[in-house]
């Protein structure tokens, strides 16, 4: 009966991936540029790009074409910074990769959900009303001054030997690198590995 169950829930979840509409946005953008974001809940990725020409990337999977025909995704570029704003999200479910020069320098707002920033070489100015914030931080010095902070939470910072949780708690350190890294989140966790 178990092993049935298993195959059933297996099916269940085919069907629904099958069911995911998918939506793309993209804009050539330099090396070393600046990029500020402002996103409306959601699961985001945030990775490195692996085109030969520097850009800006977005592609978001949704359940339905009318979820997909509300969703707003733009990007604007200028000579060296981008905005990219992701609004009209729904509810449940939107997830989204949103890639970008290997060498960036990121500025994000998420209202709300769990934002995972991937290795990208620059700085980073992180902040999430609630959810969850994953940094993955393959070399430390890199980073000058980092900071991080939450109002309700905890903070996981291993790249940093950091690890505090409860109320008001963060961490404000000096290392070797030239890159700055801030990330705050009122509720919820922070996690940099």
């Amino acid at each position: 009966m178990k092993h049935f169950l298993g195959l059933t829930v297996l099916a269940m979840t085919v069907t629904l991936n099958a069911q995911q509409t998918q939506g793309s946005a993209q804009q050539n953008f330099i090396s070393g540029g600046s990029i500020r974001m402002h996103l409306e809940s959601g699961g985001y990725t945030i990775r490195a790009t692996d085109s030969d020409q520097p850009r800006i990337v977005v592609t978001y999977h949704v359940n339905s074409e009318a979820e997909l025909r509300k969703i707003k995704v733009e990007i604007h570029p200028g000579i060296s910074t981008a905005d990219v704003e992701i609004r009209d999200t729904p509810n449940n479910n939107f997830k989204a990769l949103i890639e970008v020069p290997r060498r960036s320098n990121l500025w994000i707002r998420l209202t709300a959900g769990k934002l995972t920033v991937q290795p990208i070489e620059g700085d980073k100015d992180l902040n999430l009303r609630a959810g969850q914030l994953e940094v993955d931080i393959p070399n430390p010095d890199e980073y000058g001054h980092r900071e991080a902070s939450v109002w309700t939470g905890s903070i996981a910072a291993s790249a940093f030997g950091i690890s505090k949780g409860g109320l008001f708690r963060s961490f404000d350190q000096s290392g070797p690198g030239k890159f700055h890294l801030r990330a705050h989140v009122m509720s919820g966790e922070i996690d940099m590995r």
